[in-house]
């Protein structure tokens, strides 16, 4: 047996140390293409090694190497982290020279595993806010500029040409954003504001949105103008033909992608959500998430008009509203209906127009109050309306444009001068119960008027001399 055993060493020493180096290499090593005569070199056959290594600086360029070696650490390192003899910092004390994971740059087992992140990895050692080492708090002590420059630079100019590799490298060090393929929530089709840098090739690069020195004001060091650019839609109005604005609803948009109804709202795409987010709240609104009635639902389906219901049936705003993105207009607009021309056909796709007229809720009786307004109105107190005044009209009343065939529902001009004893609403504009009495019929008061003729009730704005 121990003949067997001696012939076999004998063998391993005739292959060449190169041989015994490839052994401990799992998931792929130096030993996978680099000789262990190119590190150790002297090796001969006859011995393990000879004893001189080169430092991986021969092969590796020191001037890519971020963290810094050669120095004695100023705090206890975990164990299973290797110095040299001196008790410097060593690229062996981080990485494997024999083995290892090379898609995770042949890191040692010790400490914090390396397959949670390389940042968890490096908090074995730093901590985990990494306090002390940021080299984006730069401003703090020049030793830090060194993390990823060559030397302290003395202008802008110099700090671009003394970063020690390339930007997308010497931010992957810390942040490993290649391996999660960062910036994939950020849109590539959009525009970027002018005064953000490019790399040297014109692309993109982690410097063009974020800040490596730092900034007090945003998030992640993101740059002020990217942050104001990216915020747009937080602020103003998505119905509109504005590429950019369909963030306000979409986690994800491209051209293309946006005009696919439903394609990725937030809200996890409940649609009712995602309208009121904006719109507040639901007074005023039609309800929604309500089955129609099966006498609704047979009408409906006969109407010409495409009234969209959701997976189980029921109404959304998406019934009645539609933001047109399918067709790349991107304006919202209320199906079957002319604002222009006051016409309510919409309402009469599901609602028997001849049934909802029978009753008029312009009489004594509280019962019927709830038709125009949120609960019954109580004497004093201000209650209200079901929807904006002139939609609360138009659920009865289909009329033209007037008086003259001009709709007066608007903010007057400087010029007119209404009267006091005429009504506007919280806006202060012009609508129907203005001019008209829902409350009072006078004998003699044509159409419910404020006053007894229409040339008396003009005069009450539109004044002379």
């Amino acid at each position: 047996m121990r003949r067997l055993l001696l012939s076999f060493l004998l063998l391993l020493l005739t292959l060449g140390q190169s041989a015994l180096c490839a052994l401990p290499g799992p998931n792929g090593s130096h030993a996978t293409d680099v000789g262990c005569q190119d590190c150790h070199p002297g090796t001969t056959s006859e011995e393990k090694f000879s004893g001189v290594t080169k430092d991986c600086d021969a092969c590796h360029n020191p001037v890519r190497n971020i963290h810094p070696i050669n120095i004695i650490p100023k705090r206890k390192l975990p164990t299973g982290f290797a110095l040299s003899g001196e008790g410097k910092m060593l690229c062996r004390t981080c990485h494997k020279v024999h083995g290892g994971d090379k898609t995770h740059g042949y890191l040692t087992d010790a400490g914090n595993g390396y397959e949670k992140g390389r940042s968890t990895f490096c908090a074995s050692c730093h901590g985990s806010e990494n306090v002390r080492t940021n080299p984006h708090s730069a401003r703090r002590g020049d030793s830090r500029c060194e993390f990823c420059h060559t030397r302290v630079p003395q202008s802008s100019k110099d700090g671009a040409g003394s970063i020690r590799t390339e930007v997308i490298k010497l931010c992957d060090f810390c942040h490993g954003a290649v391996a999660k393929n960062h910036p994939k929530n950020v849109d590539p089709s959009l525009t970027i504001p002018p005064e953000l840098p490019l790399g040297p090739n014109g692309k993109w690069s982690c410097v063009t949105c974020h800040d490596p020195h730092g900034t007090t004001t945003t998030t992640h060091y993101v740059r002020i103008p990217f942050a104001r650019f990216m915020e747009r839609g937080k602020s103003e109005n998505p119905h509109r033909a504005d590429y950019f604005a369909c963030k306000a609803c979409h986690n994800e948009s491209t051209e293309k992608s946006i005009r696919i109804p439903g394609f990725s709202l937030r809200y996890k795409g409940d649609i009712n959500i995602l309208c009121i987010s904006c719109h507040v709240t639901d007074r005023g609104h039609h309800p929604t998430e309500v089955d129609l009635p099966a006498a609704m639902l047979k009408q409906a389906e006969k109407s010409p008009t495409i009234l969209p219901l959701d997976e189980e049936g029921r109404i959304t705003c998406y019934t009645c509203h539609d933001n047109q993105c399918d067709t790349g207009i991107f304006k919202m607009v209320e199906r079957d209906y002319d604002s222009t021309r006051y016409k309510t056909d919409l309402c009469w796709n599901c609602h028997n127009r001849e049934e909802y007229a029978k009753v008029s809720p312009h009489v004594e009786d509280y019962k019927r109050c709830t038709r125009c307004h949120e609960t019954n109105p109580v004497r004093g107190l201000d209650v209200s309306l079901m929807a904006v005044p002139l939609m609360v009209c138009l659920h009865c009343h289909e009329v033209k444009p007037h008086p003259v065939g001009k709709s007066h529902i608007a903010k007057p001009t400087s010029i007119i001068r209404v009267d006091k004893s005429l009504p506007l609403s919280k806006e202060g504009k012009v609508v129907c119960v203005t001019c008209h009495n829902p409350h009072e019929d006078p004998k003699g008061y044509p159409k419910r008027l404020r006053v007894a003729t229409p040339k008396e009730l003009c005069g009450m704005c539109h004044w002379r001399g």
